[in-house]
């Protein structure tokens, strides 16, 4: 998973970089540029006269952590062009020669485009992609814009004065509309368009239940819209009585409010987030430390029972060292409620936890995980009521149902040679 973005025409280059900060959600080890100039595709902040720039938020899935590694470019015979991308490819050693899968991506597809041509080569390189990916390129003949044949990775677009612009989000954008899933875009010095062999609409649960950005549209919903209805369904399943309602800053926040109206308790902001923290999840394992991220407010808590609210429980990092602090800060009892259900399966389609044993629900109960995070309580949101709320979507983490074959035991061990080799 990253942020993604890309314009073509009038500032370009200013489009792109005013894109940028409004994916950091997505990513933030690093931010990536590259733009064209008169000496071809170049890699750096771009100016803002540039005709096509591209930008990039890491939140690394595959290659070393800490590295920035996109924008990507790759050169094949007199081809050259400049690659981001969304998502994993977990069987990117087979495309092409690479550190990384970006890196084997871009290289794959500069030589798939000179063999076949440009509409016939994205084919070719999407029939052999395994795992989800939504890019996008700059060429010698514009900005080539692809989604995920499956729509498991988000992209859309929007016209502007000067041009054609795309991001992983329409917050980036500042509205605009979502592209469909298998449908490529060429926008630039010709103007091209064409569907690449889809499968089921597949978007990722994860982006609607976290990763996105809650003003952002996806899926056809408000994604914020989608965090009421889980909240509310949330509590239909309760069975205690509590004081007040917390939540874990900050994506569990709207869950968090519909689900304290549906039982008619006060939410409090009992936890606070360091708001230049970043996301806690999102960064490398040896630089996660919630404990510098969170503080909890004892006037709202002490002596109370408290409803903390999450949005998912992963690895589990997170929500006990809350935990904790609410118990530091004299709650009284902390029951922990989740939005979604048990995550018990890896992702290879842009997460970054590709394997079983570093999830809180491997090998654990219900029972165990609460003992595990030091809860009083804990219920997650039945996957029944999660299923209808959500609809057609990849819930391959919930279940172990991915969008196409994957062998998990095969697939982790990729991921993590792709790691720490």
């Amino acid at each position: 998973m990253c942020g993604i973005a890309g314009a073509w025409g009038r500032s370009a280059g200013e489009v792109a970089k005013r894109m940028a900060p409004w994916l950091m959600h997505r990513g933030h080890e690093g931010v990536g540029y590259a733009y064209v100039s008169q000496d071809g595709v170049k890699l750096g902040p771009p100016p803002d006269d540039a005709e096509g720039a591209l930008a990039h938020t890491r939140y690394s899935t595959s290659g070393a952590y800490g590295v920035q590694l996109q924008p990507v470019l790759a050169k094949h015979r007199d081809l050259e062009l400049a690659l981001v991308f969304n998502g994993t490819v977990v069987n990117y050693k087979q495309l092409a020669d690479g550190r990384f899968d970006g890196e084997a991506l871009a290289r794959a597809l500069a030589r798939e485009i000179w063999e076949w041509g440009l509409e016939e080569g994205v084919i070719h390189v999407y029939s052999k992609i395994v795992g989800a990916a939504s890019l996008l390129a700059l060429t010698p003949w514009g900005l080539l814009a692809v989604r995920d044949p499956r729509g498991v990775r988000p992209l859309a677009y929007r016209h502007y004065g000067g041009g054609m612009a795309f991001a992983s989000e329409t917050v980036a954008l500042g509205g605009g509309q979502e592209l469909a899933p298998g449908l490529a875009v060429l926008y630039g010095k010709r103007l091209a368009f064409w569907k690449i062999p889809p499968g089921e609409n597949k978007l990722c649960a994860m982006e609607l239940v976290y990763f996105a950005h809650p003003a952002s549209s996806m899926g056809g919903w408000l994604v914020a819209d989608v965090r009421r209805a889980l909240g509310r369904a949330l509590a239909e399943v309760e069975t205690r009585d509590f004081d007040v309602v917390a939540y874990v800053p900050e994506t569990a926040r709207t869950a968090a409010e519909a689900f304290a109206e549906a039982l008619g308790k006060p939410l409090v902001d009992a936890v606070v987030k360091n708001r230049f923290a970043g996301r806690v999840f999102i960064t490398p394992p040896h630089l996660r430390n919630p404990g510098d991220a969170f503080r909890a407010v004892p006037e709202l808590v002490v002596g109370k029972r408290v409803a903390l609210v999450d949005d998912s429980l992963i690895r589990g990092t997170n929500i006990r060292t809350v935990v904790r602090l609410l118990r530091d800060a004299g709650a009284r009892e902390v029951h922990v409620r989740i939005a979604s259900p048990p995550v018990m399966w890896p992702c290879f389609f842009g997460l970054d936890f590709p394997t079983r044993k570093e999830l809180a629900a491997y090998k654990r109960g219900v029972e165990a995980i609460r003992a595990y995070i030091g809860a009083d309580s804990l219920i997650y949101l039945p996957l029944e009521k999660f299923r209808q709320i959500l609809g057609t979507a990849c819930y391959g983490c919930f279940t172990g149902e991915y969008p196409i074959d994957v062998d998990v035991e095969e697939a982790e061990a990729a991921q993590i040679d792709s790691r720490y080799a």
